[in-house]
């Protein structure tokens, strides 16, 4: 099927229905966060109910997007009923929803949003591109081929995540459309000084007190191509931060020169969340594939239910052939 009768198809699907459930993933970044906002706002100008929710804590930094509000912590209040229509955003797994799962059954239809290489394909209906910057981009092009209106919060919604995904625009998934998608959104309304101020500059006293402690931690191994940082969870008691507080770390390790790899290992009740970050050579989201995680080529990560000191081991055990001849 061509794209654009794809994409008419979906569009179709939502003008049918009435009501839908949207997720993004558990621990929602800014791409998650301003894709489940942006098909809120979609499905709001299509007359249809949107119930926006996530399993957990949305970041407060995001607070400024209209929208936000409207985000239910089902971690909080589950939901009480089961939705007919599901769409999930930058999932790349169906795992990735979490408690939100309670709310389908059997009869529910799945419009599955992603950009992630790994997404398994899950659902009824895809919205799917690899190639893309992040979610947002994937629903920006959706919207113009369908010819859908595109406001001012809209607009915000967006340019949240081509933002957060590409790192501030630094990142090896910037490219001259994604800067033209950019100016096409700022002067649709959306507002890059507001949004880099609160999607990306603003912190927490709690982060940059573990951050000083979690430098401590740092460990460069074969032969200076790989960062390691870890985060026990008695660091994250000590220094009263949450997990959105880790959020970054990771870069500290990957901005090392002659780091090509870098590694955060944080410690939590579920077992460790392995986080990697790559420069040029090596593809992390085949390392987390196979540590049962996904991701991207340059981001990705897994969650590995065993002590610390385990996770740290089998990490550098497949890491160990990438640099083989490195001590």
């Amino acid at each position: 099927m061509r794209n654009h009768e794809k994409n008419l198809e979906i569009l179709n699907w939502l003008k049918e229905g009435d009501e839908f459930l949207l997720v993004s993933h558990i621990q929602p970044d800014g791409d998650a966060t301003g894709s489940l906002i942006a098909m809120g706002e979609i499905l709001t100008s299509l007359k249809k109910k949107a119930v926006l929710a996530n399993d957990g804590v949305t970041p407060a930094r995001f607070s400024f997007l209209d929208g936000f509000i409207q985000i239910q912590n089902v971690s909080q209040a589950p939901l009480t009923k089961k939705y007919r229509r599901l769409i999930t955003v930058d999932c790349a797994d169906w795992g990735r929803i979490g408690k939100v799962e309670e709310a389908v059954d059997s009869n529910t239809e799945i419009l599955n949003i992603d950009h992630h290489p790994t997404n398994d394909h899950f659902g009824h209906y895809h919205l799917i591109r690899p190639e893309a910057s992040s979610t947002c981009e994937v629903i920006f092009d959706w919207l113009r081929d369908v010819e859908l209106p595109l406001t001012p919060p809209l607009a915000e919604a967006l340019y949240t995540g081509y933002l957060t995904d590409t790192g501030g625009f630094r990142y090896s998934n910037t490219n001259a459309k994604v800067l033209l998608d950019a100016s096409v959104l700022v002067q649709a309304g959306a507002n890059p000084h507001k949004i880099a101020e609160n999607a990306l500059e603003t912190t927490t006293y709690a982060h940059l007190n573990l951050l000083s402690r979690v430098l401590s931690t740092l460990e460069i191994r074969f032969g200076g191509k790989v960062a390691f940082l870890t985060v026990p969870l008695s660091l994250l008691q000590e220094t009263s931060a949450n997990k959105e507080d880790t959020e970054g770390l990771v870069n500290y390790g990957r901005n090392i020169e002659g780091v090509e790899v870098a590694v955060l290992l944080r410690e939590s009740q579920e077992g460790v969340k392995v986080s990697f970050r790559s420069k040029a050579e090596v593809d992390v989201s085949d390392i987390a594939k196979k540590m049962g995680g996904g991701g991207h080529v340059r981001a990705s990560g897994a969650l590995l239910k065993r002590s610390l000191q385990e996770a740290r081991r089998d990490v550098e055990s497949i890491l160990a052939p990438l640099f083989e001849g490195e001590n």
